[in-house]
């Protein structure tokens, strides 16, 4: 989507620009963080054998997982 509303700026006027910009920070803000729930909901779903493959213990993951979408 924030794809979209890139390329939708090309031919807008040098005053839509700076809210384009801010739209699309915005966008991609969400984005992430939305990607960052997704992430930690499949760490918390790996049992301690694929845990143990990809290196990390529980007490990782619980860190990992518990912590807010807006922290990285």
């Amino acid at each position: 989507m924030a794809l979209a509303l890139r390329s939708a700026t090309v031919g807008r006027s040098n005053r839509a620009a700076p809210v384009a910009h801010v739209l699309d920070t915005v966008l991609d803000t969400f984005a992430l963080w939305r990607q960052r729930i997704l992430t930690r909901r499949e760490l918390a779903r790996l049992d301690d054998r694929m845990l143990h493959d990809i290196g990390i213990n529980q007490l990782e993951v619980d860190y990992e997982v518990n912590k807010p979408f807006w922290k990285a």
